[in-house]
């Protein structure tokens, strides 16, 4: 492999020495490149492709250590030699302590230099090799997940009936089951993802869910295959390799710390439903149990329910509220009164368990027939409240869970105002937004988290946002954490990365990438 070198020293005579001085084509150099200082080295570092780089560590303006600094958190993948005429064991300590390849005193042979980028183009030549088998490896696996996911919905579903076509097809994965073989089956709901873990549908909310429950059963000498059935719903199935499988009440327990990582670490909410163990022929049967006991949680309960607690419960028979009266406060134009109370009896009856799917189907037809009857007495079409495709989508489907049954009535109740869409009131809502912005700057600001604040559809909502301020709700939120960013760098001396988790950032690298974006500059050139 050919690489590329940039040599970085202040001093002309020293960067032709070397660029004259050692036999490139022979240790496999491509292309030399030089830069008399940090800022020419930036510009070549942004442009061309850099694999090593020779550099002096004092320099004018900006030494060789913060230019490597710079590297790092750039993401450059770059190996860099340090040159330096003074024997200073902190110069050493440091460039080691930030990554650097090697330290070379100067006046050093110019066959030392050599032998040096040698051992610094094997390094590379290895890195890119482990990179190639990595890559390998994770498309083996990426197939492998693709296969046990196919493989387990089409037994659970039923799609064929034979539990040794079943067993054979998870042979051909090294998974070695038999029928009789007890096992645990868990179904799996993940909700109130953060916005910015949108990216995590894509298969990485599967690895990381992966990877804590693996290593939460391992304990037990437990393994355990992941299956996903949709975007956050998933299917464990625990099993023991030796058949001595783990207890139940040490399913429930594992479980548990699963939903206290989730809700620690990253501020989402899981639900778990299992049952007692059973034979791997009997799995569909109990996994169809498991499903119902998931479509029942609406009010998205973040707990492990258990088969046995739900024969022992009583049907849900809380009966449907008598909504003409309601109706008759829409057609006054007392929406907030609506709103208000629809919102605040689901809530009392998700905490008091009393809601169940079929109860909130219900509420929802009956609720959708008010506003019909109401919109009729008023004369307001209702294409004007379903106005977009979202908009119809999202009201056809309210019913699967308490908290899009809540959105619904939020959104669908303003339209009943006596003068709604005014511009005053318009700039009122506006302005709760502004001060929700603000009050929660240092936090992960979800445009759901608004909506709910303002009792507002979350697509309105950015659409009401840009048509005031011409700017997106996104936008606006980066712009005010980067401007409080920009403060704090300027005026105080906390740490970059201290700074970064006030305005609401807990990755670094992120953080310094928005900044950048934003204004041109990094965090780090910033502050100067």
């Amino acid at each position: 492999m050919s690489v590329n070198v940039l040599i970085v020293d202040d001093q002309t005579q020293v960067v032709n020495g070397l660029f004259f001085g050692i036999d490139w084509a022979k240790i496999g150099v491509k292309e030399v490149l030089k830069a008399y200082n940090a800022f020419e080295a930036r510009e070549i570092l942004s442009s061309r492709h850099i694999d090593i780089m020779l550099c002096d560590i004092e320099m004018p303006a900006e030494s060789g250590l913060n230019l490597y600094q710079y590297t790092i958190e750039q993401k450059i993948d770059i190996e860099c030699i340090f040159l330096t005429a003074h024997a200073d064991f902190n110069y050493a300590k440091t460039a080691m302590q930030l990554g650097g390849f090697d330290y070379i005193l100067q006046p050093a042979r110019y066959e030392t230099i050599e032998n040096t980028i040698l051992k610094a183009i094997q390094k590379i030549n290895h890195k890119n090799e482990t990179k190639k088998y990595y890559s390998f490896g994770k498309m083996f696996q990426q197939n492998k997940e693709i296969l046990l996911d196919n493989i387990v919905k089409d037994w659970i579903f039923r799609r064929y009936q034979d539990c040794a076509r079943f067993l054979k097809d998870l042979g051909q994965i090294q998974v070695s089951l038999n029928p009789q073989d007890p096992v645990y089956l868990v179904t799996l709901d993940v909700f109130h993802l953060k916005e910015t873990m949108d990216s995590w549908r894509n298969g990485m909310l599967k690895f990381s869910i992966g990877n804590i429950v693996t290593e939460l059963f391992a304990r037990y000498g437990q393994q355990v295959l992941v299956v996903q059935i949709e975007e956050e719903k998933f299917l464990l199935l625990v099993y023991s390799p030796d058949r001595k499988l783990i207890d139940q009440e040490g399913v429930l327990r594992q479980l548990n710390k699963l939903i206290e990582v989730y809700r620690s670490y990253y501020g989402c909410d899981i639900a778990c439903y299992t049952g007692s163990k059973v034979a791997v022929s009997d799995t569909p049967q109990q996994a169809a149990l498991l499903f119902e006991m998931m479509q029942d949680n609406v009010s998205f309960a973040s707990k492990v329910f258990h088969l046995e607690d739900r024969a022992e419960q009583p049907a849900v028979s809380y009966p449907i509220p008598n909504m003409r009266i309601w109706s008759k406060l829409l057609e006054q134009g007392d929406t907030e009164v609506v709103r208000d109370q629809a919102c605040e009896l689901l809530n009392r009856l998700a905490t008091e368990g009393k809601i169940d799917a079929e109860f909130l189907k219900r509420f929802y037809q009956q609720f959708m027939q008010m506003l019909y009857t109401a919109a009729a007495a008023m004369d307001i079409p209702l294409d004007r409240i379903f106005q977009d495709g979202h908009s119809l989508e999202k009201g056809l489907s309210s019913y699967t869970n308490v908290d899009d049954m809540k959105e619904l009535i939020a959104y669908t109740t303003k339209f009943f105002k006596p003068f709604p869409g005014s511009e005053e009131e318009m700039k009122n809502q506006v302005d709760v937004i502004l001060q929700y912005i603000r009050d929660h700057i240092d936090q992960d600001i979800r445009r759901t988290d608004i909506a709910r604040e303002v009792y507002l559809n979350p697509n309105y909502l950015s659409r009401l946002f840009k048509s005031e301020t011409g700017m997106s709700l996104k936008e606006f939120i980066v712009l005010e954490k980067m401007k409080l960013a920009q403060a704090m760098l300027k005026s105080t001396k906390l740490p970059i990365s201290i700074i970064a988790m006030k305005v609401g950032f807990s990755n670094f690298s992120h953080f310094s990438q928005v900044y950048k974006k934003t204004w041109n500059v990094t965090p780090a050139e910033d502050r100067g």
